[in-house]
């Protein structure tokens, strides 16, 4: 197995013990994570694969030159976009509950 599978399943497994104490501070810090570190991930790679799509459709015809150059760009740009409104929402109305 590759180390990165080894780490994985080490990590499920302490969580499955109960290694991880999952508080309310644990749940907050890891949005303010995700979305600070993240979210910029994914979204760059989100771009690199739209843009990698878009210019495949160059040589496409038909429905899947309509589908690489318009609807898989918009569809992950749609999804990010809820994604990181859903997350921005949550991490708000969580700071405003726990401050309250």
């Amino acid at each position: 197995m590759s180390t990165w599978t080894d780490m994985r399943d080490k990590a499920l497994e302490a969580m499955k013990e109960g290694a991880i104490d999952v508080v309310e501070e644990t749940k907050q810090e890891f949005i303010d994570n995700f979305i600070e570190a993240g979210m910029p991930a994914i979204k760059a790679y989100a771009e690199l694969f739209s843009a990698t799509v878009q210019e495949q459709a160059k040589n496409e015809t038909g429905w899947v030159k309509i589908r690489d150059m318009l609807v898989i760009p918009l569809a992950v740009k749609a999804v990010l976009g809820v994604g990181s409104g859903v997350l921005s929402m949550v991490r708000g109305k969580t700071s405003k509950a726990t401050t309250a």
